[in-house]
């Protein structure tokens, strides 16, 4: 019964991406889409394959987890609908008459006590939502994920494509087919809710003279909060520049941002004195000790189990809630998001695959410094969208995170954009001149 369901929900989402509007788009064709949509299907389903066959201990899988954890809500509509309805959208569910459902759950609250909004709701939500019409399928939920990490791909490219005409089919790499991209980025997981909600955000952002523009931002911009709080963090002084460049000029552009960033830099550090907001740095503090107990095998199992020690835990600089520990940790934390994994921390293939993708990232890099275009030529506004995005987002991750594995995994929502702003910077022509043999591939 799983399998037929799989290949009609699939065959459905086909169908739609060949009928709908969105999907009239610049540079790719409907079938094109259709392709991949079927591949980010293929690397679904190996995920799953993965954590069922390979890596058995469902307890510990995130695709497993939240999974698991929303039976316990899709089961409230057999016995109270209403109390289904209160637990999916987080209205009056926090009364002790909600204990015995939370019982049931493994990862609904934290193992450790802590003031950090817990996003793994987010996702338990979600497949608690699917469930609706899955019948608790794990892969009907793979066919809607891909569905939803398209669009938000789809709209990122959308974003981008009208000024990067030259190098279309570049960009469809760098959205579409990044390794991570297709692999986490194609799971049960939160990355595709990311995506989904990073790239509407993005791509109505430049839209918002329009009542469903505004409305869709402001939707895109809570779900993506409830998602990865950081990821949201990270796009936000970017979605500002955007908007403001968009509603008057490029002129004075880093300017601009430089004021983008001190005034919102200034706020969010003190935020803590005149609201009951959690100051940021303390948020980074707790997480990073929260991700070290993991790490060292402090904490249990969904079936109280010891959590074995992480095969791939690098050692961090302890980081405390003061601005000056930030930034001393900064250079260590880029450092390990940006170039790990190295070549001898490549232990499994999961591993390798990141390792590859990190190597192709600094020569692609490379290729753009030495091509780089004339820097009155590149457009700025959206380099510095891009890499303000990026850079954030890499020391958020490394500041906090001790396991090269979860590194790989959590900065995917972030390649594309590190390669997007090669694109703007590399000179195609200058290029092609130079290494005409890449004319075949590129053209």
């Amino acid at each position: 019964m799983e399998i037929l369901l799989t290949i009609a929900y699939s065959a459905l989402f086909i169908f739609i991406i060949n009928k709908m509007q969105f999907f009239h788009v610049d540079g790719i064709s409907k079938r094109t889409f259709s392709l991949l949509f079927i591949l980010k299907l293929f690397f679904g389903f190996s995920l799953w394959a993965i954590y069922t066959f390979h890596y058995t201990d469902r307890a510990t899988a995130d695709i497993y987890k939240y999974f698991d954890d929303s039976a316990v809500i899709y089961n409230t509509l057999k016995t109270n609908p209403i109390d289904y309805f209160k637990l999916l959208f987080g209205i009056g569910n926090n009364t002790p008459a909600f204990d015995q459902y939370y019982s049931e759950m493994n990862f609904w609250a934290r193992k450790v006590d802590s003031n950090i909004y817990n996003d793994s709701h987010t996702i338990i939500r979600f497949n608690a939502l699917v469930r609706l019409f899955s019948f608790g399928y794990y892969n009907v939920h793979t066919v809607v994920i891909c569905f939803l990490s398209l669009i938000g791909l789809t709209a990122i490219y959308k974003t981008f494509v009208t000024h990067l005409q030259d190098k279309k089919r570049e960009l469809l790499f760098a959205v579409f087919l990044l390794p991570s991209v297709l692999f986490w980025g194609s799971g049960v997981l939160k990355e595709g809710l990311i995506f989904f909600a990073l790239g509407l955000l993005i791509y109505y952002s430049s839209k918002l003279v329009s009542l469903k523009a505004i409305v869709i931002c402001i939707l895109m911009a809570l779900l993506l909060a409830f998602s990865k709080f950081y990821v949201w963090l990270a796009i936000f002084p970017s979605i500002v520049l955007f908007v403001w460049i968009n509603k008057t000029n490029a002129k004075n552009i880093f300017l601009k941002f430089g004021t983008i960033i001190v005034f919102i830099g200034a706020i969010g550090l003190n935020i803590d004195s005149f609201t009951n907001i959690q100051n940021p740095l303390v948020t980074l503090s707790q997480k990073q000790y929260e991700f070290n107990l993991l790490a060292n095998g402090h904490l249990t199992d969904a079936n109280h189990n010891p959590i074995p020690v992480a095969n791939s835990i690098i050692q961090t600089n302890k980081l405390e809630p003061t601005l000056y520990s930030f930034l001393v940790n900064s250079p260590q934390a880029f450092v390990n998001t940006f170039l790990r994994p190295f070549i001898w921390e490549l232990k499994s293939p999961l591993m390798l695959l990141s390792g590859l993708e990190t190597l192709l990232i600094i020569l692609t890099l490379i290729f753009s410094l030495f091509f780089i275009k004339t820097l009155k030529t590149i457009k700025w506004e959206y380099v510095l969208f891009c890499i303000s995005f990026v850079l954030i987002q890499f020391l958020i991750i490394g500041e906090t995170t001790p396991i090269i594995g979860a590194i790989a995994r959590y900065k995917t929502t972030a390649l594309p954009f590190l390669a997007i702003a090669l694109l703007f910077i590399i000179d195609k022509e200058k290029m092609l001149k130079k290494m005409p043999f890449l004319k075949k591939i590129l053209n």
